[in-house]
């Protein structure tokens, strides 16, 4: 029974270590749910299409009701409640004695101290130089062109991801690599000891191990820290504060793949190229934002001219009342009214808008092309730097197999006192730097493929 307990707790144990393990996929899974840059993006996505909703209601009537209080003092109430005589004048010009009771009160309904208005306004914008239509596109465009930076900001996220997430991978094998220098570092300074004390080898050789084993073990110290900065960076972009750890990848499964890329041909690589500018210029999220962003300034151009344009408009008023008691009973009334106006002058305001517009739309127009032709000459860019990388791969491996073959002569030299303690040493930090070379040209490879799928618009 103890038996079976202990091994439920253990393999308890290893789900939980398990658990704190996410793959690279699972990771920009994560980052996408919960990044707050990411999540910043779809709130802006959010408002540009409350936005276009806003837009859409420009077209709507608008529909208020108005009520109001007036209260006036005594002596303007006294007066125009006061009832005057007006003489009446005969056919000959003369008075003829009599005269006809005026007051404005009377005239104009009654006059009362506190009066109540209330009714109710219709307004409908028939037509104002285009700039509702507009106005409702542009809105669309500024959707459209969201969604492009909320798939761009999706793009550059998984890259990061992948970066960091390779760079903790690449450097906790370093990090393996730097213990198993240290530890072959404090082998040879042991052995170099025991001979010194028989007097085979002189007391530099000795120090120089010395030296290089404090320097291993210093560069193993810097190794652990970078580790856990770049811990830090990848989980800040995942935004958690769990242990969460990068789960290993064998990266010799991408040897085929390497093998390929490292031995195209210059035909090949420029034919590769031009598929992956086509790719790039179909599907990445940026250059369709600038494609969008060109057509709203075509719409802004429009929206300038739309300025020379009459308008309008139209309100329709139904007054329910206007008395002394507010219970919406009393006289009522209506009014129409079509306001059209047509710009005959504005001072050049109008005309000075527009060309302002045409020299902003022309420099924009201008950086956008400049901000495209760098996206297509950083996806060249990329795609070279893929090659090289693999090329890397190839030629590292091959380079390590002969630091491997050096070392194992030189230290059988050695032993046989054929060679000096500089020359074991050469050798020694040889194959550290050629294990590496390739540890770090793999995972750059891996990097550099992810940095190509950020201008293609494939980290999904």
């Amino acid at each position: 029974m103890k038996e079976t307990i202990t091994i439920f707790f253990a393999v308890l144990s290893l789900l939980h270590l398990t658990a704190k393990e996410l793959t690279l996929e699972e990771s920009i899974e994560m980052a996408n749910c919960r990044n707050n840059e990411l999540l910043a993006q779809k709130s802006a996505l959010e408002s540009s299409d409350w936005g276009e909703k806003n837009a859409l209601s420009n077209f709507m009537p608008k529909v208020s009701f108005n009520s109001a209080m007036v209260h006036i003092d005594e002596d303007s109430y006294d007066a125009a409640n006061s009832v005057y005589q007006i003489p009446v004048f005969g056919s000959d010009g003369n008075p003829t004695g009599d005269f006809l009771p005026f007051s404005y009160s009377a005239m104009s309904g009654g006059v009362f101290k506190t009066s109540f208005i209330n009714d109710i306004t219709v307004q409908q914008p028939v037509f104002n130089g285009g700039k509702v239509i507009i106005g409702y596109q542009l809105s669309k465009l500024a959707k459209e062109k969201a969604i492009y930076s909320l798939k761009d900001k999706e793009n550059d996220i998984a890259y990061r991801v992948a970066l960091n997430f390779l760079s903790i991978l690449k450097i906790k094998e370093v990090l393996e690599l730097s213990k198993q220098s240290v530890e072959s570092s404090k082998a040879h300074l042991t052995n170099v000891q025991n001979k010194y004390k028989v007097g085979t080898v002189k007391k530099t050789d000795v120090l120089q191990w010395e030296v290089k084993l404090q320097n291993d073990e210093t560069a193993l110290n810097e190794i652990e820290n970078n580790l856990n900065v770049l811990l830090s960076v990848w989980r800040n972009l995942l935004n958690t504060e769990e242990d969460l750890q990068p789960a290993e990848i064998n990266i010799c499964d991408y040897d085929a793949e390497i093998l390929i890329y490292a031995s195209m041909d210059r035909d090949r690589i420029c034919a590769e190229v031009e598929k992956i500018i086509e790719i790039t210029k179909s599907s990445n999220p940026v250059l369709k934002s600038f494609r969008t962003t060109n057509e709203m300034l075509d719409k802004h151009i429009l929206l300038a001219k739309g300025n020379f344009l009459p308008s309008l408009n139209t309100q329709f008023t139904y007054q329910i009342e206007n008395d002394d008691e507010f219970d919406f009973d009393g006289d009522d009334s209506w009014n129409f009214l079509a306001a059209l106006s047509v710009p005959i002058f504005s001072g050049g305001t109008n005309y000075t808008n527009m060309e302002k517009t045409r020299s902003t739309v022309k420099e924009s127009r201008l950086n956008l092309q400049s901000a495209t032709d760098n996206i297509i000459i950083g996806t060249k860019n990329a795609y070279y730097n893929l090659i090289t990388k693999a090329q890397s791969v190839e030629n590292n491996r091959s380079a390590l197999e002969s630091a491997k073959e050096n070392y194992k002569l030189i230290n059988n030299l050695f032993e046989q006192g054929m060679i000096t303690n500089s020359d074991l040493l050469d050798a020694d930090i040889m194959l550290f730097a050629s294990k590496m070379n390739l540890v770090s040209s793999y995972y750059d490879f891996l990097i550099s493929k992810y940095e190509l799928k950020k201008f293609t618009n494939e980290n999904q």
